[in-house]
């Protein structure tokens, strides 16, 4: 510990949670070094956020396994033992300005203070501008503190700390710099937030909301506060009332294009947090697996072995590219070996999607992910693949019997096409999708080996065929088995690579290959539109939503219709908002 000179007001003791904070940690620290006392605590970070932190004089490092908030914050206080009679909690991505640090150093230093702890407010920080209005200002939040006077209420996320003594105002602020580590880590974050937000909903619903109603007159500390916050999860439509309380009603258009912008992303947030209580509520799964079961019930005997040259060797490889896919490649690779022999060609999964693979009766080959073209275009060059048609089958679909009899005849025809397009079935909360632009969906995924290969596209990749295509007349099956949580992630990554593409297409960069190339007719009149208009196309998630909703008529497929249009506008959101950003990004660097 420093020594203080006589007189100096003792500072407060500091506490930081950090994962992986590397970006924000020295800039954060750096406004806190009045303090002779500053606690990182870690949750086993994997980048330099400990090397960086330790460079201070004053910080010690305490590592523990990160469960939730109001866990991990109540372990804090209990087991570490601070120098100082105060503490202040700090984010990562937060400031201390001059002034907050002043006041609080005089503060806890007076001599007439009777508090236990202080509440304070910040100024939340996107795209260079403070978001004043909209709700987000001013947000009371308890910062301040002496460590046996408080505690976090038991919740999942969120938690609010509860004061045992008395509570005080602080008028300084600190900066809240939220996206300092990128829109991605942002949309991830709530990810996780908004499937602990639905953990807690679904127990609060299970209570009555009379009782919570009369909590709302309580005088005790915080009963209000946490009985009109549980009241919120029994409210419809959350998305569209928080963007219009945020937007409008608390004047979130002031903040100009920031506000709106911001006021959209936690719309998202909030009905991310709807649809995982409907998960939760109204389990699907089993209705899921239902329908799955009655596509690829057999409509007569058993199938014939898989056809073969009369030497022996096989028509038709199946390849299937994996990634952790342990809840579907068992299913897949004894789906797929009625057509022939299959190839795993798996990106190190971490899951044991690999020996289940085998275990299957696949074979087995692992080589690093580039890009999905790129990683299908090394499968086919160098997978012993020994046949004279190809197919490509995610871990997520299957061969419905009727296609695969089809397959089969296609591959023993004298003068087939070169390449097939299949039309898939998308099966999701319980339902076959065949609405919303959604159905038909043609892939080419039937092929002569050697005939084709992908174009240079990191996402949503189509196949470049040497060759005259036809359709197949029978469908495949696309399982969405996956949590909500999962099929966000999943769009959170797609949303990335898509908007990498825009990026390349307006810098004259892409890859991939004309529409023309591609598809035939409407087909690649669609495709164009998708690649060359649709990425200058304004409101693109509104747009996407009525295109699904009500042009397509995404409304006949119920509420699965209504949810996928939901969430394939979040995806067009994610993208415009990363495409902006990366510009933007762009941009500045050269200038730079």
């Amino acid at each position: 510990m420093q020594n203080r000179s006589q007189g100096a007001p003792r500072p407060p003791s500091v506490l930081i949670l950090t994962k992986n904070e590397e970006i924000n940690i020295e800039a954060c620290i750096r406004t806190l070094t009045f303090s002779d006392d500053i606690v990182v605590l870690d949750s086993y970070s994997t980048d330099r956020t400990l090397e960086l932190a330790q460079k201070f004089p004053n910080v010690r490092v305490v590592q523990r396994k990160f469960d939730t908030w109001s866990r991990h914050s109540n372990w804090a206080l209990e087991n570490i033992a601070f120098k100082n009679p105060w503490v202040y909690y700090s984010d990562a991505d937060e400031r201390v300005t001059p002034e907050l640090r002043d006041e609080i150093l005089r503060l806890i230093n007076a001599p007439e203070n009777t508090c236990d702890a202080y509440r304070l407010r910040y100024k939340n920080m996107f795209l260079g501008r403070w978001l004043r209005y909209g709700g987000v200002y001013p947000v009371w939040i308890i910062r301040l503190f002496k460590p046996d006077r408080i505690r976090y209420e038991d919740r999942e996320v969120n938690a609010h700390p509860v004061v045992t003594g008395t509570l005080g105002d602080l008028q300084g602020h600190f900066i809240h710099y939220s996206f300092n580590k990128g829109l991605i880590p942002w949309f991830t974050k709530h990810n996780s937030y908004s499937t602990m937000e639905a953990n807690e909903a679904v127990r609060v619903r299970q209570t009555s909301i009379w009782e919570k109603l009369e909590q709302l007159r309580s005088k005790q500390p915080g009963v209000a506060r946490r009985a009109l916050k549980d009241l919120s999860f029994f409210l419809p439509m959350r998305g569209a009332v928080r963007f219009v309380y945020m937007y409008f009603l608390r004047l979130g258009v002031l903040n100009g294009h920031a506000g709106l912008l911001y006021a959209l992303m936690i719309s998202m947030y909030e009905y991310w947090i709807e649809l995982k209580i409907t998960e939760r509520e109204h389990e699907w799964k089993q209705r899921t697996e239902d329908q799955v079961r009655l596509l690829l019930t057999e409509p007569g005997p058993a199938p014939a072995p898989p056809p073969s040259d009369a030497d022996g060797t096989p028509l038709i490889d199946v390849v299937i590219p994996t990634f952790n896919e342990a809840a579907h490649i068992a299913e897949t690779v004894a789906n797929a070996r009625q057509l022939g022999p299959v190839h795993v060609l798996d990106s190190f999964s971490t899951d044991g999607t690999q020996d289940l693979a085998r275990k299957a009766g696949a074979g087995v080959i692992e080589h690093a992910f580039e890009s999905y073209s790129k990683q299908k275009n090394w499968g086919l060059d160098n997978l012993p693949l020994k046949g004279k048609w190809v197919f490509i089958l995610d871990a997520d679909e299957r061969v419905t019997p009727e296609l695969r009899d089809e397959l089969i005849r296609i591959a023993q025809e004298a003068n087939p096409a070169t390449g097939y397009f299949v039309n898939r079935v998308v099966v999701f909360m319980g339902r076959q999708v065949r609405h919303g632009g959604l159905y038909p969906s043609w892939n080419l995924r039937f092929f002569k080996r050697g005939a084709c290969h992908y174009e240079d596209r990191s996402v949503h990749e189509h196949m470049l065929c040497n060759g005259p295509t036809a359709y197949a007349q029978h469908l495949m099956v696309h399982i969405r088995r996956e949590s909500i949580s999962e099929y966000i992630a999943k769009h959170v990554r797609y949303a990335d690579m898509e908007s990498e593409e825009w990026v390349k297409q307006s810098r004259n960069q892409g890859g991939g290959a004309e529409p023309g190339r591609l598809f035939k007719d409407r087909l690649a009149f669609r495709q164009m539109l998708r690649r060359k208009v649709w990425p200058r196309m304004p409101f693109k998630a509104l747009v996407r939503f009525v295109y699904m909703y009500v042009v397509r008529l995404g409304v006949l497929d119920g509420r699965a219709g209504w949810h996928l249009a939901q969430l394939m506008a979040c995806y067009e959101f994610m993208t415009q908002l990363l495409y902006t950003d990366k510009t933007r990004a762009g941009a500045a660097d050269e200038r730079a």
